[in-house]
């Protein structure tokens, strides 16, 4: 299949993190080569692989113009993920793991998206689970436009994204998301996507998802987070890294509990919201330090909203 580009279309860096995966890494990178939107780059990071995936990507892609490969030491995905965003050129920052693949439109359907919303920063996509599992990640269904989430992210976060290769971003709010302290860029060895996804909200992204599952995410027995699943004292280390993490993200943003009552207007943002996000939206409004009928105001101004958006 052709690639093509357009006058209007956004440049598109792929970063590609590799570690080990050696059986999947060539399938991942040809899914990219294959795109109906050709991207400016590829770049992949070998993370100080220790199979035979330098020597799988060198043999097949060597020749290939497109593909820039860079060798480090293991670091993790996140240190991968910097290394990669410093050596990108691209507008938007597209992931993928390399034992992921994409359908050939989808960096054509991504592209569509910021096009249409220019203000949007962080665009999504719904996945098609395969290989041991073999099913879509959500159902399908319309695309969203998710609005901003600083006051979700900030004291309700909830997981508003997908797997690390459903994500894009505007170059510049990569840029600040990568902005980390580096011991602890050196602790998000595994599961970097928490980042992006819960500090987008917490920094101000506007988030459009994509319904269609144009992402295929392979399951199997070696996935990063079967580890989480088994292990007691990795689940632990994880909310700690995690409470950190939103910690630092909402001190860059100057975020404090006054931010609370701008659950109203930040509800507001959301065309149509769903009920679950009605619930959240309320308890945050319940949270907030104002008079007793204030607080009834802005729940009344959330429900308000909510059914106007069933009616559109």
């Amino acid at each position: 299949m052709s690639t093509v580009t357009t006058a209007c279309a956004p440049a598109v860096s792929v970063l590609v993190s590799s570690y080990n995966y050696g059986a999947y890494i060539v399938e991942a990178v040809e899914s990219v080569l294959a795109q109906t939107l050709a991207p400016r780059e590829v770049i992949i990071v070998d993370d100080g692989s220790s199979d035979d995936s330098v020597e799988r990507i060198k043999a097949h892609f060597g020749g290939d113009a497109r593909v820039r490969l860079i060798e480090q030491a293991n670091g993790g995905q996140l240190s991968a993920w910097v290394t990669g965003f410093e050596h990108s050129t691209g507008d938007i920052i597209a992931l993928l793991d390399s034992d992921d693949r994409w359908s050939p439109g989808y960096l054509a359907r991504v592209g569509a998206a910021y096009e249409s919303a220019p203000s949007a920063e962080f665009v999504f996509c719904n996945l098609q689970l395969f290989g041991d599992v073999e099913r879509p990640f959500h159902r399908p269904g319309p695309d969203r436009d998710l609005g901003l989430s600083v006051v979700l992210g900030s004291f309700y976060p909830r997981w508003q994204g997908v797997a690390t290769s459903g994500l894009t971003l505007r170059r510049a709010l990569m840029e600040r998301l990568l902005d980390l302290p580096p011991a602890m860029i050196r602790e998000w060895v595994t599961r970097p996507d928490d980042c992006l996804v819960i500090g987008a909200d917490i920094l101000g992204a506007h988030k459009i998802y994509i319904g269609e599952p144009l992402v295929g995410h392979r399951e199997h027995g070696n996935n990063a987070l079967a580890g989480y699943q088994r292990s007691a004292l990795q689940n632990a280390r994880y909310s700690y890294r995690m409470q950190a993490m939103i910690a630092h993200y909402r001190q860059r943003a100057g975020i404090t509990d006054t931010w609370l009552t701008c659950a109203k207007a930040e509800f507001r943002t959301k065309p149509k919201p769903r009920f679950e996000e009605l619930r959240w939206y309320w308890r945050l409004a319940g949270m907030a330090t104002l008079p007793w009928g204030r607080r009834w105001q802005q729940r009344l101004a959330l429900l308000g909203h909510y059914l106007r958006g069933l009616r559109a």
